[in-house]
């Protein structure tokens, strides 16, 4: 999946094509809502966003936090005029389904709580429209035609011009583009939890994604804070942790930036979905994408620190067919 240098709103900034989709969006993202989400943040969040595109990010997601969705709705109301002044050149996104409603309210991917979900985050963020609309997370409880008919109506609306998947297993994500092939509006890109912590998605999901031409967001790059240099190591993670620290430090990186490197070197991913607190936070990421190489030898020693998936075993003579396997991920 080719890059390209993108000046819209600032600095040259690596801009990716959204799998084989004409929506081509910043390698770096910025959670509006995740920032929102901290009244202690030491930097205004206006003042962020406006640092965020001088950098050239054109990528936000405005999902609002599921500890406060009015306050980090209504907080990233305020700070968004800052950016649709550059509206043509920027691309909004958000997630709708679960934990994105009010608790206890059933069918979180029905068309009902997709539509009126999506209804409520435009009226109170103020924008006419997403850019890129996600159902989040797999229902159980609502057919897979009927969430993706509903994201098909978002689009012919006018109230989202591409949609996606977030959250979604590779066996669901399946079906879900055999039910949006023929409504013609396709599924463009889906947002999953990517990080050197979590490498779930490489046991299939990309596969499944670049043969279909469709595009990858990765949610928590740093493992929600886990791989920055002030986070002291998890229990139980502690040999790890100070290894990828050396093997960035012989980078000329701190261990944000080579967990952000790392994520990005993959062509498969579109672009890497972070939080920030501070100006230079941002800054950090933008360097990240001047060292997207890793040497062979690199990446051996960060997969002895946290292994990719098992790859599956060679198949066994035929003998018979073999008991079902349920499929443990399919609400991931």
């Amino acid at each position: 999946m080719p890059g390209l240098a993108h000046q819209s709103c600032g600095e040259l900034m690596l801009h990716r094509p959204s799998g084989t989709h004409g929506l081509h969006l910043s390698a770096i993202s910025l959670s509006i809502g995740s920032c929102a989400a901290d009244p202690t943040a030491p930097t205004p969040l206006r003042t962020l966003l406006r640092h965020a595109t001088d950098l050239g990010i054109s990528h936000f997601d405005v999902t609002p936090s599921i500890r406060s969705p009015e306050r980090t709705a209504a907080a990233t109301a305020l700070a968004l005029p800052t950016l649709l002044p550059h509206r043509d050149a920027l691309a909004f996104s958000a997630r709708i389904g679960l934990g994105s409603q009010p608790s206890g309210l059933p069918g979180f991917g029905s068309r009902k709580r997709l539509l009126s979900g999506l209804d409520n985050l435009l009226l109170h963020t103020g924008l006419d429209y997403l850019d890129l609309l996600y159902a989040h997370r797999y229902d159980v409880g609502t057919p897979l035609e009927e969430t993706i008919t509903a994201l098909a109506s978002a689009v012919q609306q006018g109230k989202a011009l591409y949609v996606g998947l977030s959250g979604y297993a590779p066996s669901m994500v399946r079906a879900a583009l055999r039910h949006s092939r023929p409504l013609g509006v396709p599924l463009v890109s889906c947002q999953a939890g990517y990080s050197l912590l979590d490498r779930w998605i490489e046991d299939g999901l990309l596969e499944l994604l670049q043969s279909q031409g469709v595009g990858c967001v990765a949610a928590a790059p740093l493992a929600h804070g886990a791989l920055t240099p002030s986070t002291l190591p998890p229990l139980g993670e502690a040999p790890p942790l100070p290894a990828l620290s050396r093997i960035a430090a012989d980078r000329g990186q701190n261990l944000a930036q080579l967990a952000l490197s790392w994520v990005l070197r993959h062509p498969r991913i579109t672009s890497a979905l972070i939080t920030a607190t501070r100006p230079h936070h941002l800054a950090e990421a933008r360097t990240a994408l001047d060292h997207l190489s890793f040497t062979p030898a690199e990446l051996a020693d960060l997969d002895a620190c946290y292994p990719p998936p098992e790859q599956p075993s060679p198949p066994l003579p035929n003998h018979g067919p073999p008991p079902p396997t349920p499929d443990h991920t399919a609400t991931r």
